[in-house]
């Protein structure tokens, strides 16, 4: 949704990422009559920038566009993840004046210490452990992070603050206990508020993120009632905690690191409630028994940790990491004992250095070597096995009902009267164990659905039917680093369970249908390839039925290679009552070749769903050809705001004309039909497959108005 240039002024927060000679930066608005509450926040990108720094603040001419991103099943979800940051807009700079430099202390020490961490191998995870900066971490070992489900190791949280709670509190009493030894409270008091002062400043260095105001929180919380002398349980210290976050960010709810965090602090309040409760089966008297019932504590929040948050990431990010528990057994005590201490000394003494004009790394180098372990570790994690193991959403929906079935019988009395709660925990288990009764039955469905996915300006489209896939186009690659078929493509498949692709079918050479064919070859190397693009070997994409997943695939047009958008593999699929027509890029030329090379023929183009072709360019879409396919749905593949203005209005009004429904994935995001036996359902991601309101289109002026 394109507007005219607006100016804003704002301070710049973040240098998201740069790539070739393009910056992406976010700012928070300066508005002069807002004096407290949180800042809007812009993403802006800005070509051939100045050099520019955090905390500079500059009056941008930007043209504004609206917070969107494409929405699919599966696939990150860029736009909640914008608004949970409270960044309500984008847009492209268009020029800018710089106004002043007003750095924090915060973004004075990134400046300064980021360029000196950078030469370090474990530079990055420096810089996060200690200033809360992730600007060094690259977009594939933020993947190895996260696929590891190590990546609460690098996200300052209850951890960190911790270990620095303890040992600000160790070092200030062994202090004071030598040089200025007194009966009463007073060292104690005194030991207690320093050591909140600096975990506040620690808080406060890491950004103030979710996961680290829930452990500050948290954190000064038990001193408060520690000096009061009053007493309250976790479990009421982590409401207390959860009710501040919320209070203090209500959007914090949108972002993946509030579940994550507060349900891993549930579950170790859980593992301690428990283990305190249980009886004592060995004397924790001697010091060989304290170690081994703090190691089989130990074990048992690890466990748990793995088993919880396990779930928690499958439903957040579509996969679960087979080797975190170990990897965390391993990680956890040597960051807890060894590397957060070490790092956060040696940045004392780099920045005490800076102070008399010199920059002494020693302890940090020293840090970046501790680390060394843990960067050979995520090295390794991408070649284990099972790495990363995706999960469908239909896997997900029966281990969670299982989970459930197991909590209620876990408590549940097994007395007679409970009887109504016992059957219920029974039919929990009942879908579980159906799966696994019809995963051995060879069933077959008459359903069947056509997935037109969200790939911006492009075309992909997969065809499911019992659980095998068929795809058409991939959508855009952008650079080395970037494809719509991993990013939308392949999570969908994951998603829905499809883990069977038979045929692959690449229209025509342009990126935007085939710019992730490399990826989908090596993803689905047993796929069958048919298009007339050279550099796939295929079958070519010649006029002939194919018989799958008892649907006829009908390939229609060219009956030779013709090159350029006139060249697009037409493809109709039908099941004997329905059927979709894909065109591609085809123009009037080909339309009405088409028409012709049908009627010689004697086969029919008429279909109830058209994938419109070339995304509802005037090139295309001649009334003759939409009355010969004369179908009851058009789908327009085209991207947000899209810089050719396609669907084009005149385009649209032939339809409309006619009376038939028309949808555009730029609007709805990925759109759905599926077809079954007495008609079709129609399924809209923004409308009906997750209508939340982070999830609707806004315009700019929705959330923010600059002045």
């Amino acid at each position: 949704m394109l507007q005219q240039p607006l100016q804003v002024r704002g301070e710049i927060i973040s240098l998201v990422s740069q790539n070739s000679d393009w910056l992406s930066l976010d700012i928070a608005v300066i508005k002069p009559n807002l004096i407290l509450g949180p800042k809007a926040k812009l993403r802006l990108t800005w070509k051939t920038p100045p050099e520019v720094e955090v905390g500079q603040v500059w009056l941008f001419t930007i043209a504004p566009k609206s917070v969107s991103s494409v929405l699919n099943q599966g696939g990150y979800n860029e736009q909640k993840q914008l608004i949970s940051q409270h960044i309500v807009g984008k847009g492209r700079v268009v020029k800018a004046e710089l106004i002043k430099v007003n750095p924090s202390l915060r973004n004075q020490l990134v400046s300064a210490l980021a360029p000196q961490l950078a030469p370090l191998q474990q530079g990055d995870i420096l810089l996060a452990l200690i200033l809360g900066d992730k600007q060094l971490i690259s977009q594939e070992r933020w993947q190895t992070l996260r696929q590891t489900a190590t990546g609460h190791l690098v996200a300052i949280s209850g951890l960190h603050l911790s270990v620095i709670t303890a040992w600000i509190y160790a070092v200030v009493i062994f202090g004071l206990t030598r040089l200025a030894s007194h009966p009463s409270r007073r060292n104690w008091i005194f030991a207690l508020l320093l050591s909140g002062i600096g975990t506040a400043f620690y808080a406060y260095l890491a950004g103030f993120g979710v996961s680290t105001q829930r452990a500050l929180v948290m954190i000064l919380l038990l001193m408060l009632l520690s000096l009061l002398k009053r007493f309250s349980s976790a479990w009421e210290r982590l409401l207390f905690a959860l009710f501040v976050v919320l209070l203090i960010d209500p959007l914090a709810c949108l972002s993946a690191g509030f579940w994550l965090s507060f349900c891993a602090l549930a579950i170790i309040l859980y593992t301690l409630e428990t283990a305190s409760k249980a009886p004592q089966l060995i004397d924790s008297t001697t010091p060989f028994m304290r170690i081994r019932a703090g190691l089989s504590q130990f074990w048992s929040i690890q466990w748990r940790l793995s088993l919880g948050l396990g779930l928690v990431q499958a439903v957040l990010f579509g996969g679960i990491s087979a080797h975190s528990l170990w990897m965390n057994m391993l990680a956890v005590p040597w960051f807890s004992f060894v590397v957060i201490p070490l790092a956060m000394a040696g940045f004392v003494c780099w920045w005490i250095s800076t102070a008399f004009g010199f920059s002494w790394m020693g302890l940090l180098g020293l840090s970046d070597w501790t680390l060394m372990p843990y960067g050979k570790l995520l090295e390794i994690s991408g070649h284990l096995p099972i790495h990363w193991q995706a999960v469908s959403e239909s896997v997900l929906a029966l281990a969670l009902c299982g989970l459930l079935g197991g909590v209620l019988w876990r408590y549940i009395p097994k007395s007679r009267q409970y009887g109504p709660w016992l059957f219920i925990v029974g039919l929990l288990f009942m879908p579980l164990i159906l799966s696994i009764l019809f995963r051995w039955l060879p069933l077959r469905s008459s359903t069947w659905s056509m997935h037109l996915l969200d790939v911006g300006q492009g075309l992909a489209v997969v065809i499911e039917k019992d659980g095998r896939g068929l795809i058409y186009d991939t959508g855009a690659a952008f650079g080395d680093n970037f494809s719509y078929a991993e990013r939308v493509i392949i999570p969908f498949l994951n998603a829905k369970g499809i883990r069977e692709i038979d045929y692959v079918f690449i229209s025509h050479s342009d990126n935007d249908h085939a710019g992730g064919a490399s990826v989908l070859l090596a993803a689905y190397p047993k796929a069958q390839w048919i298009t007339d693009v050279p550099e796939f070997a295929g079958q070519g994409c010649r006029p002939q039925q194919i018989s799958w997943q008892d649907l006829k695939l009908t390939i229609i047009f060219p009956k030779e290679p013709i090159a350029g958008n006139n060249g697009s593999c037409v493809l109709r699929i039908d099941d004997g009552k329905q059927s979709v027509l894909l065109t591609g890029d085809i123009e009037k030329n080909s339309e009405m070749r088409l028409l012709e090379q049908t009627k010689m023929q004697s086969t029919t183009l008429a279909s109830q769903v058209l994938i419109a072709p070339h995304h509802g360019s005037k090139s295309s879409s001649t009334e003759a050809f939409i009355d010969a396919v004369a179908p009851e749905l058009v789908i327009f593949s085209a991207g947000l705001a899209n810089r050719y203005g396609f669907p084009k209005s005149v385009v649209v009004e032939r339809y409309q004309d006619r009376h038939i429904a028309h949808l555009t994935t730029g609007i709805e995001g990925q759109i759905s039909v599926i077809f079954q036996h007495n008609g079709r359902e129609v399924k809209t991601y923004r409308r009906d497959l997750a209508p939340f309101w982070y999830n609707r289109l806004f315009r700019f002026g929705d959330l923010i108005n600059p002045e």
